[in-house]
């Protein structure tokens, strides 16, 4: 079974990087190990936070743009300025889905998407049960204040996934 991503960082990064090796930002160095080897011959990687499974993928930029067309109406991006380039997925880990709706795993879900995106400068953060997507400068925001017991950042929380 191949997990779905709820969550896409977009990011300038090259077409051809690896997942297992992600130059993880200081913050997520000592809360997330990777596990490369679950899914070997794929461009996946499970990726363990607070002893939760995620699963992470890739889109090249080519592979993302029709992946995001048809999102103008629904993003918090200035206009005309709609996702672009390569993205990395997040996925909840198949042990995790059966607890999906947990305000934790949602939590971790967010927060290891912050991290790939201080870890890749990232431009922006897309959404997938909402369909929506906004700037990372404002995703990060809005994740610290989720964290701190504010509203999730997009408009459908993951439960509208089917989690």
């Amino acid at each position: 079974m191949k997990p779905s991503p709820l969550l896409w960082i977009i990011a300038p990064s090259s077409d051809s990087f690896d997942l297992a090796r992600l130059p993880w930002c200081e913050a997520a160095s000592d809360r997330i190990s990777v596990n490369p080897a679950k899914f070997q011959n794929l461009e996946m990687v499970e990726v363990i936070v607070d002893a939760m499974a995620f699963v992470l993928s890739r889109l090249t930029a080519a592979e993302a743009v029709p992946y995001f067309s048809g999102m103008e109406g629904r993003s918090h991006l200035p206009a005309g300025t709609m996702p672009s380039g390569a993205a990395v997925g997040v996925a909840i880990g198949e042990n995790l889905l059966s607890a999906g709706h947990l305000p934790e795993i949602h939590q971790r879900l967010l927060l290891l998407g912050q991290w790939i995106g201080e870890s890749l400068d990232a431009t922006a953060a897309v959404w997938i049960p909402g369909r929506s997507a906004m700037g990372f400068a404002d995703y990060r925001d809005a994740v610290k204040d989720q964290i701190s017991g504010g509203p999730t950042p997009f408009r459908a929380p993951v439960q509208a996934a089917g989690y």
